[in-house]
Order: structure tokens, then sequence, then C-alpha cells
């Protein structure tokens, strides 16, 4: 029989992030297969042979997206000439839409199968991808349980696989021993800023999360400020932000969500690490800024025309809300016990605080610091809600995750 073969391409660092776990589970259950395509630092570890690195594709913005148009190009028609080789027994596109979606279809044209990993988002816009997505991909393994029905519903075939932060983040973290390695004293708050993973995020949050804590720390002049670094060339933008206030922040270097497991509560940028707060059972609140004309064309235009009224930007309030529609979940537990936290765009309750724009205010982020730290049942109802956040990504124990499932694909 000759030597099996995946062709895979994630054009990001999360997809290279959950890429990387399936190709590890790969190559411990089928030590003989090999897996070629466009990744990262990760999935070449893992054992992948990379024909190009995401970062020479991927983009941010019209400028650059202009600047790597040659690299762009040339990395799509290496990904073409694979799958038109015959050498290949499985097409995986991880995440990355733009791309992926064309190159399903050449597959799909070429007779090669197509298991896509980590759906793109069309629960929270442009929904009519779904039609196209059913014309061009075999099997969908999704990473939130919500979608594998959405799916299901439109005739692809979908499987829940569960969620890789999820397997990766230890749960009922031990706080006593997480400080005593990170250097954070015990006896004391720690409260943990994450300010983003982008300098221009970095640039707008940090100042307000800073005042926030200075706010907080009229009360609480005890209290530890950590922050957990995105990345080290994040240094002199984070280490130039905090030289202009009068606290002490102790900048971590270490991951992120060991970071939040070890603190009381945080204030955290919208994104990745929302979900990394909500598994490593930290209350916290979401904040997030744009500038004013994004902001006003997301609101009065993209969000109405194009987003589910229900989106919104914490991953874990996106699970609770589909969840409450079951009749359980996060949000219930919260009304249950007497707490209602309101979206101040919407109305409807959430279960971890949003503040948007301009809510985003010092003075409501250390209101929220304020309340994790005094109200006791809030915060236990919160971390109870966390864990069932975990419970959420987490697939029974019966089911195939994603490796077994291209495994066999392709026996």
């Amino acid at each position: 029989m000759s030597q099996r073969s995946i062709l895979l391409l994630a054009g990001e660092a999360s997809g290279d992030y959950h890429a990387a776990a399936l190709v590890r589970e790969l190559k411990q259950l089928s030590p003989g297969i090999r897996v070629t395509g466009i990744g990262g630092d990760r999935l070449a570890q893992a054992g992948m042979k990379l024909l190009h690195h995401y970062r020479e594709i991927n983009t941010i913005g019209l400028s650059e997206g202009l600047r790597k148009i040659r690299n762009i190009f040339a990395a799509y028609l290496t990904m073409k000439r694979e799958i038109r080789s015959g050498e290949h027994d499985l097409f995986i596109p991880v995440d990355f839409p733009d791309v992926n979606l064309r190159l399903c279809r050449l597959a799909k044209d070429a007779g090669l199968p197509v298991y896509y990993y980590i759906s793109p988002q069309i629960w929270a816009w442009r929904r009519g991808r779904i039609r196209k997505i059913a014309n061009r991909v075999d099997r969908m393994m999704t990473i939130f349980p919500f979608e594998e029905q959405l799916y299901r519903d439109a005739g692809v075939q979908a499987n829940f696989v569960g969620h890789t932060m999820a397997q990766d983040i230890p749960a009922g973290p031990d706080k006593a021993l997480l400080r005593k390695q990170l250097g954070i004293e015990s006896s004391r708050i720690a409260v943990a800023i994450l300010p983003g993973s982008r300098p221009a995020e970095i640039r707008r949050m940090l100042p307000i999360m800073c005042q926030a804590a200075q706010i907080y720390m009229r009360a609480h002049p005890d209290a530890q400020l950590v922050l957990p670094l995105a990345g080290p060339h994040l240094t002199s933008v984070v280490e130039g932000i905090l030289s202009q206030y009068r606290i002490q922040v102790t900048v971590h270097s270490g991951d992120a969500a060991t970071v939040m497991a070890a603190c009381d509560c945080g204030l955290v940028t919208s994104g990745t690490a929302t979900l990394q707060a909500a598994l490593a059972e930290m209350p916290h609140a979401v904040a997030y800024i744009l500038d004013s004309l994004t902001w006003w064309l997301v609101i009065r235009i993209v969000k109405p025309l194009l987003m589910d009224k229900d989106i919104h930007v914490a991953i874990a309030n996106v699970l609770a809300i589909h969840r409450e529609k079951l009749g359980d979940g996060p949000i219930k537990e919260m009304l249950d016990h007497g707490f209602q936290i309101a979206c101040h765009e919407c109305g409807r309750p959430l279960f971890v605080p949003e503040l948007l724009q301009h809510h985003a205010t010092p003075e409501n982020l250390a209101d929220w610091l304020e309340r994790f730290t005094s109200e006791e049942p809030l915060r236990q109802v919160m971390i109870k809600g966390f864990k069932q956040i975990r419970e959420m990504l987490t697939p029974p124990a019966e089911r195939h995750t994603a490796a077994r499932m291209a495994l066999e694909a392709i026996s």
C-alpha cells in the first residue's frame, strides 16, 4: 500500500495552532502518513512539510495585500498544482475561507475529498456562504458545538470535534501552585491586564486599562497587576505605555492562559484571549475600541445587513447565548442568581460583560474589577459558567477526533 498523503492549508496563526494538534495526532495514529501544505512554525514542528509559510500570504489591510500579491499568487499556484497532482488522498483546509473555499472548488473538480477543519464563521456573518460550502466540502469538522446542526440543516455532513484550547488549558487550575511558579504573591489580589496582540490594539487599549487599574488601586493599593505579553516583539510598545503611569505592572512572557489562571480577575481585549480567560476560569470584562468611522459602519451597516443579531465579541457569550436557547447554561445561571449583565448595544442579558467603544471607559472597567473582587456570589456564578463553557467545547468521549475522521476518509 502506498504512503497516504494529506494536503493542508492553514493561512494564519490560529489555524496553525489548531491544525498542529491535528497533525500531531495524525502522526501518533499513523506514523507513516505524509502531511504537506501551507502553515506555520507549529505545523512544521508537528511534522508537516511546509511548501510556504503562512506569513507569506497572511495580510492585514489593502496595502499589505498589494505588497504580498506576488507571494499570494505563487502560493495559490502551488496549492493548485498539488491539488491536481493526484499525489494526495485528502485536502484539509483550515479556516481562512477567502482562499480555502476557492481551493475547495478545485479539489472537488479534481476528485480530491475535502474535510474542512474549523468552519468559516457563517453563524456570525455572510450566512449565504453555506450554499457554496455545501457544494464544495465533503465534511465539515467544527470546533463549536452549535455549528454542527447549522451545517446539517443545510445538507452538509458535519461533526463537532472539540476545541483545541479546551484540551490545552487545564481544568480546575491550582492558583497557589501557579502563583508560586510565576512569582505572584498568594496573599494579594492579582489582576490580569490583556491589551491585545497587535501594536495598534495595545496603543488603544492599554492606556484605558492602566487608568482603570489606577482607579481600582485607590481602594486596593496592595493589588498586583500582571500583564502576559503576547510576544517579545511587543515589549517596547508595552513598556513605553506603562512608563507613563504610576502603577507597577509585572510583565510576563509566559503563556497567557497560565497567567490568567493564577489571577483573581482581569480586563481582556476582544479576541482569542477572551476564550482563554473563560477556560482559565478568571472572572473578566471584555473591552474593545475601534476608530469612530469603523464603529459607525459596523453598527449602522455591517451588523444590520450581514451579521447575526446575537453575535458578540466574547466567544463565551456566543456559546452562552446558543446554550440559553436550549433552556440552560451560564446566562440562565446568572439570571437565576439575580445578576443581569446587559449588552449595552442590544440590551439582551450576557454572561461576560462587554464594554465596547464609548462604554470602554476607565471608570466602567474599574467598576467591574471592584465587583469581581468584592462580590463573591458573582465570582462563583461566573466560575461555574466557565466550567459549563469548557463542557460545551469538549465532545463526548465516544466522538471521533478530527484526526481519526481524516484517517477514516483515506483508509
